[in-house]
Protein backbone atom coordinates (compact mmCIF):
# COMPACT_ATOMS: atom_id res chain seq x y z
CA UNK A 1 0.00 0.00 0.00
CA UNK A 2 1.40 3.37 -0.71
CA UNK A 3 1.43 6.26 1.64
CA UNK A 4 0.93 9.64 0.51
CA UNK A 5 1.77 12.28 2.52
CA UNK A 6 2.13 16.41 2.29
CA UNK A 7 5.60 17.96 3.43
CA UNK A 8 5.93 22.08 3.64
CA UNK A 9 8.90 23.99 3.25
CA UNK A 10 8.04 27.24 1.88
CA UNK A 11 11.51 28.79 2.22
CA UNK A 12 14.47 29.49 3.05
CA UNK A 13 16.13 28.28 -0.14
CA UNK A 14 19.15 26.97 1.99
CA UNK A 15 16.61 25.49 4.06
CA UNK A 16 14.50 24.06 1.18
CA UNK A 17 17.96 22.53 0.21
CA UNK A 18 18.77 21.00 2.71
CA UNK A 19 15.36 19.20 2.60
CA UNK A 20 15.99 17.94 -0.82
CA UNK A 21 18.74 16.04 1.13
CA UNK A 22 16.54 14.56 3.36
CA UNK A 23 13.35 13.82 1.21
CA UNK A 24 15.71 12.57 -1.14
CA UNK A 25 16.84 9.74 1.88
CA UNK A 26 13.64 9.40 2.82
CA UNK A 27 12.13 8.42 -0.89
CA UNK A 28 15.07 6.08 -0.90
CA UNK A 29 14.66 4.30 2.44
CA UNK A 30 10.62 4.19 2.27
CA UNK A 31 10.01 2.83 -1.40
CA UNK A 32 6.07 2.73 -0.66
CA UNK A 33 6.31 6.23 0.10
CA UNK A 34 5.08 9.42 -2.01
CA UNK A 35 5.70 13.01 -1.13
CA UNK A 36 3.71 15.97 -1.96
CA UNK A 37 6.22 18.71 -0.99
CA UNK A 38 4.85 22.38 -0.96
CA UNK A 39 7.25 24.97 -1.59
CA UNK A 40 7.87 28.29 -3.87
CA UNK A 41 7.85 28.06 -7.27
CA UNK A 42 11.23 28.53 -7.86
CA UNK A 43 12.36 26.54 -5.37
CA UNK A 44 10.56 23.91 -6.41
CA UNK A 45 12.51 23.51 -9.75
CA UNK A 46 15.08 21.89 -7.76
CA UNK A 47 12.72 18.58 -7.11
CA UNK A 48 12.02 18.38 -10.81
CA UNK A 49 12.28 14.73 -11.97
CA UNK A 50 12.51 12.66 -8.68
CA UNK A 51 10.69 9.84 -8.43
CA UNK A 52 7.39 9.82 -6.07
CA UNK A 53 7.70 13.38 -5.47
CA UNK A 54 5.53 15.96 -6.82
CA UNK A 55 5.72 19.71 -5.65
CA UNK A 56 2.64 21.91 -5.45
CA UNK A 57 3.49 25.60 -5.49
CA UNK A 58 3.29 27.97 -3.06
CA UNK A 59 1.95 31.21 -4.78
CA UNK A 60 0.56 34.99 -3.84
CA UNK A 61 -2.80 33.70 -4.42
CA UNK A 62 -2.22 32.05 -1.24
CA UNK A 63 -0.75 34.61 1.00
CA UNK A 64 -3.03 35.66 3.97
CA UNK A 65 -5.49 33.98 6.56
CA UNK A 66 -8.28 33.33 3.22
CA UNK A 67 -5.20 32.81 0.96
CA UNK A 68 -4.55 29.91 3.24
CA UNK A 69 -8.26 29.11 3.22
CA UNK A 70 -8.00 29.00 -0.73
CA UNK A 71 -4.61 26.94 -0.20
CA UNK A 72 -6.45 24.04 2.16
CA UNK A 73 -9.38 24.21 -0.72
CA UNK A 74 -7.39 23.83 -2.88
CA UNK A 75 -4.83 20.73 -1.52
CA UNK A 76 -7.69 18.53 -0.50
CA UNK A 77 -9.82 18.73 -3.74
CA UNK A 78 -6.50 17.80 -6.08
CA UNK A 79 -4.53 15.35 -3.36
CA UNK A 80 -5.60 12.96 -1.50
CA UNK A 81 -3.01 12.36 1.57
CA UNK A 82 -3.24 11.23 5.41
CA UNK A 83 -0.35 13.16 6.90
CA UNK A 84 0.98 16.71 6.65
CA UNK A 85 4.40 16.88 8.09
CA UNK A 86 5.34 20.50 8.63
CA UNK A 87 9.63 20.82 8.30
CA UNK A 88 9.38 24.87 8.26
CA UNK A 89 7.10 25.33 11.30
CA UNK A 90 6.22 29.23 10.42
CA UNK A 91 3.46 31.09 11.42
CA UNK A 92 2.15 30.61 7.67
CA UNK A 93 2.87 26.82 8.17
CA UNK A 94 1.00 26.82 11.14
CA UNK A 95 -2.37 28.48 9.88
CA UNK A 96 -2.76 25.78 7.28
CA UNK A 97 -2.21 23.16 9.27
CA UNK A 98 -4.88 24.52 11.72
CA UNK A 99 -7.48 24.78 9.22
CA UNK A 100 -6.70 20.53 8.60
CA UNK A 101 -6.74 20.07 12.20
CA UNK A 102 -9.97 17.35 12.01
CA UNK A 103 -9.17 14.51 9.61
CA UNK A 104 -5.34 14.96 9.21
CA UNK A 105 -2.80 13.63 11.19
CA UNK A 106 -0.18 16.34 11.61
CA UNK A 107 3.74 16.44 12.60
CA UNK A 108 5.89 18.88 13.72
CA UNK A 109 9.75 19.86 13.47
CA UNK A 110 11.53 21.61 16.34
CA UNK A 111 13.41 24.11 15.76
CA UNK A 112 15.14 24.11 18.75
CA UNK A 113 14.67 28.04 19.43
CA UNK A 114 15.83 27.61 23.51
CA UNK A 115 19.04 26.13 22.55
CA UNK A 116 19.88 28.32 19.82
CA UNK A 117 19.04 31.48 22.03
CA UNK A 118 21.68 30.14 24.52
CA UNK A 119 24.24 29.82 21.91
CA UNK A 120 23.85 33.50 20.54
CA UNK A 121 22.92 35.56 23.41
CA UNK A 122 25.68 38.23 24.68
CA UNK A 123 26.91 36.83 28.25
CA UNK A 124 27.08 33.11 29.00
CA UNK A 125 27.18 31.41 25.95
CA UNK A 126 26.63 27.69 25.96
CA UNK A 127 29.45 26.94 23.19
CA UNK A 128 28.11 23.88 21.81
CA UNK A 129 27.53 22.02 18.62
CA UNK A 130 23.81 21.59 17.83
CA UNK A 131 21.87 18.66 16.50
CA UNK A 132 21.95 19.86 12.26
CA UNK A 133 18.70 21.10 11.11
CA UNK A 134 18.91 18.40 8.69
CA UNK A 135 18.76 15.67 11.81
CA UNK A 136 15.78 17.98 13.03
CA UNK A 137 13.66 17.14 9.89
CA UNK A 138 14.39 13.75 9.44
CA UNK A 139 12.67 13.72 13.45
CA UNK A 140 9.51 14.79 12.06
CA UNK A 141 9.67 11.98 9.69
CA UNK A 142 10.46 9.83 12.13
CA UNK A 143 7.48 10.56 14.56
CA UNK A 144 5.51 10.16 11.63
CA UNK A 145 6.61 6.51 11.53
CA UNK A 146 8.49 6.70 8.63
CA UNK A 147 12.45 5.46 8.14
CA UNK A 148 14.79 8.55 7.56
CA UNK A 149 18.45 8.36 8.53
CA UNK A 150 21.06 10.44 7.32
CA UNK A 151 24.16 8.00 7.95
CA UNK A 152 24.31 6.05 5.30
CA UNK A 153 22.53 8.61 2.38
CA UNK A 154 25.21 10.66 0.12
CA UNK A 155 23.79 12.88 -2.56
CA UNK A 156 23.75 10.64 -5.84
CA UNK A 157 22.47 12.91 -8.63
CA UNK A 158 24.86 13.35 -11.66
CA UNK A 159 24.49 17.31 -12.39
CA UNK A 160 27.48 16.96 -14.87
CA UNK A 161 25.28 16.62 -18.03
CA UNK A 162 23.82 20.31 -17.27
CA UNK A 163 27.34 21.64 -17.52
CA UNK A 164 26.65 25.03 -20.29
CA UNK A 165 28.94 24.14 -23.51
CA UNK A 166 30.08 28.08 -23.78
CA UNK A 167 32.95 28.27 -21.19
CA UNK A 168 36.28 29.81 -21.16
CA UNK A 169 37.99 27.00 -20.23
CA UNK A 170 38.95 23.64 -20.61
CA UNK A 171 38.55 20.51 -18.92
CA UNK A 172 42.11 20.21 -17.57
CA UNK A 173 41.63 23.46 -16.20
CA UNK A 174 41.83 24.77 -12.30
CA UNK A 175 38.84 26.37 -11.36
CA UNK A 176 38.30 27.86 -8.13
CA UNK A 177 34.27 29.42 -7.49
CA UNK A 178 33.34 32.18 -5.27
CA UNK A 179 29.84 32.98 -3.58
CA UNK A 180 30.50 36.15 -1.83
CA UNK A 181 27.25 37.41 -1.17
CA UNK A 182 24.93 36.93 1.59
CA UNK A 183 21.21 38.44 2.79
CA UNK A 184 22.75 39.84 5.36
CA UNK A 185 25.76 42.71 5.86
CA UNK A 186 26.53 40.56 9.16
CA UNK A 187 27.44 37.45 6.69
CA UNK A 188 29.07 38.67 4.27
CA UNK A 189 33.14 39.28 3.64
CA UNK A 190 33.79 43.12 3.25
CA UNK A 191 33.22 43.65 -0.64
CA UNK A 192 36.84 45.03 -0.65
CA UNK A 193 38.61 41.92 0.88
CA UNK A 194 36.65 40.11 -1.52
CA UNK A 195 38.59 41.81 -4.11
CA UNK A 196 42.19 40.94 -3.11
CA UNK A 197 40.92 37.07 -2.61
CA UNK A 198 39.95 37.81 -6.39
CA UNK A 199 42.75 39.09 -7.50
CA UNK A 200 45.22 36.57 -5.97
CA UNK A 201 43.20 33.62 -6.93
CA UNK A 202 43.13 34.89 -10.60
CA UNK A 203 46.87 34.71 -11.35
CA UNK A 204 46.64 30.81 -10.54
CA UNK A 205 43.09 29.82 -11.40
CA UNK A 206 39.96 30.17 -13.20
CA UNK A 207 37.64 32.16 -11.42
CA UNK A 208 33.78 32.19 -11.38
CA UNK A 209 31.93 34.26 -9.47
CA UNK A 210 28.46 33.17 -8.27
CA UNK A 211 25.00 35.15 -6.80
CA UNK A 212 22.06 36.90 -8.09
CA UNK A 213 20.07 40.11 -8.17
CA UNK A 214 21.36 43.51 -9.65
CA UNK A 215 23.84 45.05 -6.75
CA UNK A 216 25.63 41.51 -7.15
CA UNK A 217 25.56 41.44 -10.64
CA UNK A 218 27.42 45.11 -11.05
CA UNK A 219 30.00 44.44 -9.00
CA UNK A 220 30.40 40.90 -10.43
CA UNK A 221 31.22 42.55 -13.76
CA UNK A 222 33.13 45.32 -12.49
CA UNK A 223 35.61 42.42 -11.04
CA UNK A 224 35.10 40.24 -14.51
CA UNK A 225 36.87 43.75 -16.70
CA UNK A 226 39.14 44.50 -13.96
CA UNK A 227 41.12 41.10 -13.38
CA UNK A 228 42.07 37.99 -16.03
CA UNK A 229 40.46 34.62 -16.12
CA UNK A 230 37.46 35.91 -14.05
CA UNK A 231 34.22 35.30 -14.92
CA UNK A 232 30.92 36.36 -13.32
CA UNK A 233 27.87 33.43 -14.04
CA UNK A 234 25.19 35.77 -12.05
CA UNK A 235 22.19 35.33 -14.09
CA UNK A 236 23.37 33.36 -17.22
CA UNK A 237 22.41 30.36 -16.53
CA UNK A 238 19.27 28.12 -14.97
CA UNK A 239 19.64 26.31 -11.34
CA UNK A 240 20.98 22.82 -12.94
CA UNK A 241 23.62 24.49 -15.08
CA UNK A 242 24.93 26.66 -11.93
CA UNK A 243 25.04 23.57 -10.03
CA UNK A 244 27.21 22.16 -12.63
CA UNK A 245 29.36 24.78 -12.70
CA UNK A 246 30.00 24.71 -8.70
CA UNK A 247 30.44 20.63 -9.23
CA UNK A 248 33.29 21.40 -11.71
CA UNK A 249 35.31 23.43 -9.58
CA UNK A 250 37.91 21.87 -6.89
CA UNK A 251 37.32 24.29 -4.65
CA UNK A 252 34.01 26.52 -3.69
CA UNK A 253 34.13 29.69 -1.54
CA UNK A 254 30.95 30.80 0.24
CA UNK A 255 29.56 32.32 2.89
CA UNK A 256 26.83 31.10 5.07
CA UNK A 257 24.36 31.43 2.04
CA UNK A 258 22.00 29.12 -0.52
CA UNK A 259 25.14 28.98 -2.26
CA UNK A 260 27.13 26.95 0.54
CA UNK A 261 24.02 24.25 0.23
CA UNK A 262 23.83 23.92 -3.42
CA UNK A 263 27.32 23.00 -2.99
CA UNK A 264 26.65 20.35 -0.49
CA UNK A 265 24.89 18.97 -3.39
CA UNK A 266 28.09 18.48 -5.82
CA UNK A 267 31.89 16.78 -4.71
CA UNK A 268 33.17 19.94 -4.42
CA UNK A 269 35.39 21.23 -1.56
CA UNK A 270 33.57 23.60 0.10
CA UNK A 271 35.36 26.49 2.10
CA UNK A 272 32.55 28.33 4.62
CA UNK A 273 33.07 31.69 5.45
CA UNK A 274 31.43 32.09 8.90
CA UNK A 275 30.63 36.08 10.46
CA UNK A 276 28.33 36.19 12.47
CA UNK A 277 26.75 32.99 12.85
CA UNK A 278 28.85 29.91 13.26
CA UNK A 279 28.67 26.19 12.25
CA UNK A 280 27.59 25.36 15.47
CA UNK A 281 24.03 26.14 14.66
CA UNK A 282 23.62 23.54 12.52
CA UNK A 283 22.96 25.18 9.63
CA UNK A 284 26.15 24.05 7.76
CA UNK A 285 26.84 21.98 5.23
CA UNK A 286 25.49 18.14 4.78
CA UNK A 287 27.86 17.20 2.30
CA UNK A 288 30.96 18.86 1.88
CA UNK A 289 31.19 20.14 5.02
CA UNK A 290 35.26 19.68 6.10
CA UNK A 291 36.38 21.69 9.27
CA UNK A 292 39.78 22.52 8.16
CA UNK A 293 38.13 24.04 5.57
CA UNK A 294 35.68 26.92 7.80
CA UNK A 295 36.93 29.65 8.69
CA UNK A 296 35.35 32.01 11.53
CA UNK A 297 37.36 34.05 14.00
CA UNK A 298 36.81 33.17 17.61
CA UNK A 299 35.32 35.89 19.59
CA UNK A 300 33.79 36.04 22.77
CA UNK A 301 30.66 37.52 21.07
CA UNK A 302 30.43 35.21 18.33
CA UNK A 303 27.94 33.69 17.33
CA UNK A 304 25.82 36.66 17.67
CA UNK A 305 22.32 35.58 15.55
CA UNK A 306 20.92 32.08 14.17
CA UNK A 307 20.02 33.93 10.66
CA UNK A 308 22.72 36.89 11.18
CA UNK A 309 19.72 39.74 10.69
CA UNK A 310 21.18 41.21 14.05
CA UNK A 311 23.23 44.49 14.71
CA UNK A 312 27.02 43.35 15.73
CA UNK A 313 27.27 43.68 19.41
CA UNK A 314 30.88 45.17 18.98
CA UNK A 315 30.23 47.36 15.77
CA UNK A 316 32.64 46.91 13.88
CA UNK A 317 32.18 43.16 12.33
CA UNK A 318 35.46 42.58 13.46
CA UNK A 319 34.60 38.28 12.85
CA UNK A 320 34.54 39.40 9.09
CA UNK A 321 37.13 42.16 8.84
CA UNK A 322 39.67 40.18 10.71
CA UNK A 323 39.98 37.14 8.28
CA UNK A 324 42.94 37.93 6.15
CA UNK A 325 42.35 37.22 2.02
CA UNK A 326 46.01 35.21 2.86
CA UNK A 327 43.80 32.80 5.12
CA UNK A 328 41.41 32.31 2.44
CA UNK A 329 43.73 32.33 -0.54
CA UNK A 330 45.69 29.81 1.30
CA UNK A 331 43.05 27.40 1.97
CA UNK A 332 42.25 27.00 -1.98
CA UNK A 333 46.69 26.43 -2.36
CA UNK A 334 46.21 24.00 0.29
CA UNK A 335 44.16 21.77 -1.74
CA UNK A 336 46.35 21.37 -4.68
Amino acid sequence: MTNKILAIRFSAFGDVIIAHHVICALLEQNPDLEILFLTKPFFAQLFKDIPRLETIHFSKDFDGLLGLWRLKKYLKKNWNFSIIIDIHNSLRSNILKFYFLFGKKIFSFSKGKKEKRQLTRKKNKLLKPLKHTAERYCEAFRKAGFNCNLANYKPSRNYSIFLPKDLPFNNQAKIVGIAPFAKHKQKTYPIELTEQVIEKLSQNFYVLIFGGGEKELKIAQKWEKQFQNVFSVIGKYNIFEEIALIDRTFAFITMDSANMHLASLTKTNIISIWGATHPYLGFYPLYGYQEKLTIGIDLPCRPCSVFGNKKCYRGDLACLYRISPDLIVNKVKQLL
